[in-house]
């Protein structure tokens, strides 16, 4: 296997997931609430929609890219509204820190958290074209179609990217919820839902202008 292929794979991963948006403040708000492991697997929801992108480009999917450029004015919407929502659901309900100490997270509502990552990511067309533009940027490093090993390894390195950046996003936000009051988690959590609205609502304008 070649090791700079994986570790250029690992710098594309964390290229894409480390910059702030919707599900880098869902596992936030998550680590917070609910504790390193389910912020992680909140975190894991988003790395399988960007594994499934990172292959479509990686092998060239010449059909993907074409229902995404086709289809990506209702994308934008759809994840645009979805973000809304879910934003403003955040920002008007009420947490109690005593709520959080003892509330234990349920499996239920840890997979649903995942899927909601996993749906932001998917719905968001901006992410598919973000991995085709740096596979075509770096095609001459990269060098995809002289052997078939090569983008499977590509693919394990955004993957393992993806998770070392949630593992570290997941273990030091949750280190540092000690720390913060019942007043300051209350104005994490409402501005926790402003902020992805904002980003909600900036999809729709990017859409509809």
């Amino acid at each position: 296997m070649d090791v700079s292929l994986l570790f250029i794979g690992m710098a594309i991963g964390l290229a894409v997931t480390a910059p702030l948006g919707p599900v880098n403040i869902l596992v936030i708000r998550s680590a917070i609430r609910r504790g390193f492991v389910v912020a992680f697997l909140v975190g894991l929801g988003a790395v399988v929609a960007d594994v499934l992108y990172a292959a479509a480009a990686a092998y060239g999917v010449s059909w993907v890219s074409h229902l995404i450029e086709a289809y990506a004015r209702p994308l934008i919407i759809i994840g645009g509204l979805l973000l809304v929502v879910i934003g403003v659901w955040l920002a008007r309900k009420r947490i109690e820190l005593a709520v959080v100490e003892a509330d234990e997270p349920q499996t239920a509502k840890v997979i649903g958290r995942m899927l909601a990552a996993f749906g932001l990511t998917m719905s968001n067309p901006g992410e598919f074209l973000g991995f085709l533009a740096i596979f075509g940027t770096m095609s001459g490093v990269l060098r995809l179609h002289e052997n078939a090993a090569r983008p499977p390894v590509v693919i394990v390195g955004v993957a393992t990217g993806g998770i070392l950046w949630w593992l570290f996003l997941s273990f030091v936000v949750s280190r540092l919820k000690t720390r913060i009051s019942e007043r300051a988690l209350a104005r994490i959590s409402r501005w926790t839902g402003v902020l992805i609205a904002a980003f909600g609502f900036a999809l729709l304008m990017e859409a509809l202008t």
